[in-house]
């Protein structure tokens, strides 16, 4: 199955001062500040290059500094003597100081630099980390997201919105298409239906197609092991897609004598249905009537894993009452 991921954000590709930018304007936000200066930008900033300062409700004063450090990684030392040069510079300390910090920290440099910090006389202190800098980005500050990354979560969620509607409506057109729309005509086409799920639909037979296939109907390769079209036999559909039957293997499986006792088991090998899981996602389209060389629905796919569209293998088997998904924990891979 193939997942999309997104990237660790480059906190090294801003310079300095854009740095200090990105996390004046997520401070901005934190409060609602009596005073807010960005020092650091004047280029002489005391160890200081964000001040805030909070009125409280009884009217006292609370101060908060942020000293932004855009590094790749830092040593025991180079944190260290990030306290000994503010208080180098400074008399007093404030009531918070918050050191923002581009790159990770392990436990025992945060433990280090916070009991540090307490013996210099500091009061409270925070650490954002470059994680920490990230979450707070992805969670409350989506805007800066884009501002400074080009990252548009807003976007991307449209794009899931609009996916799960097509994909209703898929489903929807798909389910009308495919199944049976008449009841059963007696009992022995009933127990049929239910002991095999495979013949309810109208036609037994699909062709899965890649929408990058420029040569249907040639019997011709994209790319080394790559068929842009290949057919295969319905099976049900399922709560995320369309189940379709690959071929037939013998595979290895668990068989408890007690359910309730899960070390004792025997290694049966039976024969069974290869299924791939057809996702609505990876079907872009398809044509229900097919054409003069494969009179049956042409899905037009996504081949996600190069080979095929499909999210995950599975395997069906027969048994007495009918057909049915095997348990993936109960297959032995070899």
């Amino acid at each position: 199955m193939v997942t999309k991921t997104i990237n660790q954000l480059h906190f090294e590709d801003l310079d300095p001062i854009r740095f200090e930018e990105l996390i004046l304007s997520m401070v901005y936000r934190m409060k609602r500040w009596l005073k807010l200066d960005h020092l650091g930008k004047k280029g002489s900033d005391d160890g200081i290059d964000i001040r805030a300062i909070e009125e409280l409700e009884n009217g006292k004063l609370k101060s908060y500094y942020f000293q932004c450090k855009r590094y790749s990684k830092i040593t025991k030392a180079q944190l260290l003597r990030i306290i000994d040069d503010f208080l180098d510079k400074n008399l007093e300390v404030p009531d918070i100081y918050t050191l923002v910090i581009s790159c990770p920290l392990s436990k025992k440099q945060i433990d280090d630099f916070e009991e540090y910090s307490k013996k210099s006389g500091f009061k409270t202190i925070s650490i954002w980390t470059s994680s920490i800098i990230e979450c707070k980005l992805y969670a409350e500050y989506q805007d800066l997201l884009f501002a400074y990354f080009g990252i548009n979560l807003t976007e991307r969620r449209n794009k899931k919105i609009n996916s799960v509607r097509r994909n209703i409506v898929l489903k929807k057109r798909m389910h009308n298409d495919f199944l049976k729309s008449t009841g059963c005509r007696n009992r022995a086409e009933l127990e049929e239906r239910l002991h095999s799920p495979m013949t309810k639909f109208n036609k037994s037979e699909v062709l899965i197609r890649s929408i990058d296939d420029t040569d249907y109907p040639e019997n011709t390769l994209l790319e080394k092991d790559f068929t842009g079209y290949f057919k295969a036999e319905v099976y049900s559909f399922y709560h995320n897609g369309l189940q379709v039957i690959t071929g037939v293997k013998d595979i290895k499986v668990k068989q408890y004598e007690d359910i309730d006792n899960e070390d004792e088991f025997t290694i049966k090998e039976i024969s069974a249905l290869e299924i791939g899981y057809l996702p609505f996602d990876n079907i872009i389209d398809y044509d229900y009537d097919g054409d003069e060389y494969y009179m049956y629905p042409h899905l037009y796919c996504d081949f996600v894993n190069r080979n095929d569209p499909f999210e995950k293998i599975g395997y069906a088997y027969e048994y007495l009452y009918g057909w049915g998904i095997v348990d993936d924990e109960l297959i032995i891979i070899e």
